[in-house]
């Protein structure tokens, strides 16, 4: 029986020895799904953003990738909730950014542009 024990954890011991051998996977980019939205061509001017992450190492995209805040700047212009969804302030006309942040990645990064009619 101990003969068997051993034989069963050799390929564990194996796999895990060389998982510490390689770089870790570490997130490279972040881009949105519009990247570029006109809210007059969304039903009610509301535009949901879905982000992707884009990784050095298997699997290389993530969509939807975790985000840990949205921002839409200038917060006069647009805002968008914590899900992604943005819509212009009314009466406002302009560019807004759309901004998220990802953890342990720093400042907000713009992943896309809302323009407000």
């Amino acid at each position: 029986m101990v003969l068997k024990t051993s034989l069963l954890t050799l390929p564990l011991l194996i796999l895990t020895a060389g998982c510490g051998s390689s770089s870790p996977r570490m997130l490279q980019s972040v881009t949105a799904d519009p990247a570029n939205a006109d809210a007059k061509n969304f039903p009610d001017g509301r535009v949901q953003f879905v982000p992707t992450g884009t990784y050095n190492k298997p699997p290389k995209t993530v969509t939807p990738q975790p985000v840990t805040a949205w921002l839409a700047s200038p917060s006069t212009l647009a805002t968008i909730d914590q899900t992604g969804v943005a819509e212009c302030l009314p009466g406002q006309m302009g560019t807004a950014n759309i901004q998220v942040g990802v953890a342990g990645d720093g400042p907000l990064i713009t992943v896309a542009q809302l323009t407000c009619p």
